[in-house]
């Protein structure tokens, strides 16, 4: 196990998130890009004085433009926690999270909701999608929702349409569609209007292999050629081998992680498998 995380240097302070906006800004080093997601030692605690449960405890890491990075773990482990916290559904104890450099901590309700609507794309195990709607308004609402003129609305879905390979489908409505073309509208209605970051909770836990193999394909065509930056949740070592790079958590922290470099995507699944097994094999093995 030679490739162990370590925590950036340039930490917070571990400010509460909640006392307010934070000023907080990380250390920026000349000629290097911004992440685009910055955790730095955040903490999720839950209960009460004589009860107290650390789902996260002290976090940090980046994610850099263009990645496409896995966070893997055991059931229980913090995993969806984190992701969670990333997302705003839930709030740190302390800690800071910043999105394109903006710390969204402290964050309060329009300028919350404005972020959610701007900044982020969510893919789901299950498509989501409004059945009454056709493939292109169901990805038209993202671009709606955002107020975008409606002159470029079609424009922009149907190159994101094509560039996904559904095309042809947006004039069908959900049921006329098949699982996998679903798939592949709800992917286009997360990416179409730029989010700065795309979360995928568990997208394959509900899939058979085949429909799992064509949201893993999807995935990384946002990533390639769409220049998506993602980051996945999942317990799938098929699925993060996709990815290329995995943050391994264990019991709230950052137990490891392993990057992909120029090795094939079988040799970084079995890379993963290793750390995995050390782990107890509590993490399912799909492939």
């Amino acid at each position: 196990m030679t490739e162990v995380y370590a925590t950036p240097g340039s930490a917070a302070t571990g400010t509460p998130a909640h006392a307010g906006a934070s000023t907080f800004q990380p250390a920026a080093c000349a000629g290097t890009p911004r992440p685009v997601l910055s955790v730095r030692q955040i903490e999720k605690v839950y209960g009460n004085r004589d009860s107290v449960t650390h789902a996260i405890n002290d976090i940090s890491f980046d994610v850099m433009p263009g990645e496409f990075v896995g966070i893997m773990g055991p059931s229980g482990s913090g995993k969806t926690t984190l992701l969670n916290c990333v997302a705003t559904i839930d709030t740190v104890t302390s800690g800071h999270i910043l999105v394109d450099g903006r710390d969204v901590t402290g964050l309060r309700s329009r300028a919350l909701a404005k972020f959610r609507r701007d900044d982020l794309g969510f893919v789901f195990q299950d498509s989501n999608l409004l059945d009454t709607l056709t493939g292109f308004e169901n990805v038209a609402l993202a671009l709606t929702i955002k107020g975008e003129h409606v002159s470029k609305v079609r424009t922009k879905v149907e190159d994101i349409a094509r560039t996904l390979g559904v095309g042809e489908v947006l004039n069908k409505y959900p049921y006329q569609m098949s699982g996998g073309q679903k798939q592949r509208i709800a992917a286009a209605r997360a990416i179409v209007a730029d989010p700065k970051l795309v979360l995928a909770d568990e997208p394959t836990g509900a899939l058979d292999s085949r429909s799992a193999g064509v949201m893993l394909d999807t995935l990384t065509m946002m990533n390639e050629k769409l220049h998506a930056t993602i980051m996945m949740v999942t317990h799938d070592s098929f699925a993060a081998s996709f990815a290329s790079r995995i943050l391994f958590i264990k019991d709230g922290t950052v137990f490891n992680e392993i990057r992909r470099g120029d090795t094939s995507r079988a040799d970084f699944f079995n890379r993963i498998m290793e750390v995995v097994t050390f782990l107890g094999g509590d993490v399912r093995d799909a492939g």
